[in-house]
């Protein structure tokens, strides 16, 4: 609440300016009369107010529009009261209509062995990491489907403060390969995903050569390589932590995850560090 605020529900309020105007008349009735002398015989009625001393007077004026200043403060109190319970309101059912994406729990994170063509019908298999995530709004709402999310990966070393070794765009698992996608589209269609009410994805993270145990992260990028291993793409080491980034209207959410090869070095271990 402001000092102009006040200042203006009260002077702009009509009642102000009445009582200050009966106030000024009857005190001054004197003055009045004659100007109009047929109102001596009304006023002679009210002829204590106009013998009052000057300062009772002033006193009376003054007590008035004290009171029309609290009364007016009053009135601004109430009015930013209703205005803040209609904003809260309106937050509330904008936070319940979002989107809501989270880790599609259990085993939100998980492993997958893929067969790669190698040479000829030669098959070499890798294990995937993914994660699968769906979207659990508040409330089943127009506003509650997800739309456009694209999603940034960032790989670091699994220490704090880990040095960042690899940025890069990521790729949802249900969308079409490059090579078969319809080339009218264009090229970042497949980085946007749309997430219905309820209704859960799965995103490429890494892969790792079961034979060699080379870690490489994934994107679309990786299609364009023989064995799908982009040299720009290995990550060297046999820990890392990985943070992704979900991004589209509404929606702005991190989760991070660390991932190895555990002491046999036959599979990869990942493990939820926060979100």
């Amino acid at each position: 609440m402001s000092r102009r605020s006040v200042w203006g529900a009260t002077l702009g309020s009509p009642l102000t300016w009445v009582v200050n105007a009966v106030i000024a008349v009857l005190a001054w009735s004197d003055s009045v009369t004659r100007i109009f002398p047929e109102t001596e015989s009304l006023f002679n009625h009210l002829a204590f107010l106009n013998d009052l001393p000057l300062h009772w007077k002033i006193i009376v004026l003054l007590g008035a529009n004290i009171f029309l200043v609290v009364e007016g403060a009053a009135r601004v109190i109430r009015k930013e009261v209703i205005q803040r319970n209609e904003y809260h309101i309106k937050l509330k059912q904008i936070e319940e209509a979002r989107p809501h994406i989270v880790l599609r729990e259990p085993e939100a994170a998980y492993i997958a062995p893929v067969d790669v063509q190698a040479v000829g019908n030669v098959m070499n298999t890798v294990s995937f990491m993914a994660v699968r995530f769906v979207n659990q709004p508040q409330g089943p709402y127009p506003n509650s489907v997800a739309r456009d999310v694209r999603v940034k990966l960032r790989f670091f070393e699994p220490i704090p403060a880990g040095r960042l070794l690899l940025a890069i765009d990521g790729r949802w698992a249900d969308t079409d390969q490059p090579s078969i996608r319809d080339w009218r589209r264009s090229p970042t269609d497949p980085l946007r995903m749309e997430f219905g009410i309820e209704e859960g994805h799965s995103l490429d993270i890494a892969f790792r050569d079961d034979q060699t145990g080379e870690f490489y992260a994934f994107n679309n990028e990786n299609f364009h390589y023989p064995l799908m291993k982009k040299p720009e793409h290995l990550l060297v080491g046999q820990h890392f932590m990985v943070r992704i980034t979900l991004l589209g209207p509404w929606v702005n959410e991190t989760f991070e995850f660390q991932f190895a090869n555990d002491s046999g070095r036959t599979k990869i271990v990942p493990h939820v560090l926060a979100s």
